[in-house]
């Protein structure tokens, strides 16, 4: 499946994506921004762990690629806990250094909610960002995305607690034409 944005492509997993999601996994700052994963990641269980992903009727996971070089991954993106019962859906972004702050999320994030409205039947979806992550609560306020709470206590890596702000966006907020 491929969903095309003005800036990217969002494109299933390929083999070349390997070393970009393993700079992700192993990227200490975004680590520290997500709460990302509790050890480091080496090259062959990161090599056989795309290997499990399937799409489902619960997940959709892309690449975010660059749209004149689509073979070249620049991140992913992730709708997740999707209820299609309820209409509702989380949604997940990690980009890699070079192409924060391009428009590159912006589109992502933008294209990825269009769909999810229009092709899957949505009515909101949700992000769950760490309060100290500016970056990522600014990109999705951009995105029509509001706070709609803040979850507090959420242990973080380091041992002591962080707070998490729940943003959501409804179907009826935005134009998916």
């Amino acid at each position: 499946m491929e969903i095309r944005g003005n800036k990217v492509i969002l494109r299933t997993m390929e083999e070349q994506d390997q070393e970009m999601l393993l700079g992700l996994i192993q990227d200490q700052e975004i680590t520290r921004v997500t709460g990302g994963y509790s050890s480091p990641s080496s090259y062959e269980p990161q090599i056989q762990w795309p290997c499990s992903w399937e799409d489902s009727a619960d997940s959709l996971r892309s690449i975010i690629a660059d749209k004149e070089n689509p073979e070249i991954g620049l991140g992913i993106i992730l709708l997740s806990h999707v209820d299609p019962q309820n209409g509702i859906a989380e949604l997940s972004i990690k980009l890699g250094k070079s192409v924060r702050g391009m428009g590159y999320g912006q589109d992502a994030v933008n294209i990825l909610v269009s769909y999810g409205f229009r092709e899957l039947g949505l009515n909101s979806i949700c992000s769950h960002i760490l309060e100290s992550n500016t970056a990522s609560r600014r990109l999705f306020e951009k995105c029509g995305f509001r706070q709609n709470g803040l979850q507090k206590g959420r242990t973080g890596q380091e041992g002591h607690c962080r707070s998490v702000c729940v943003y959501i966006i409804k179907k009826e907020d935005i134009s998916c034409t």
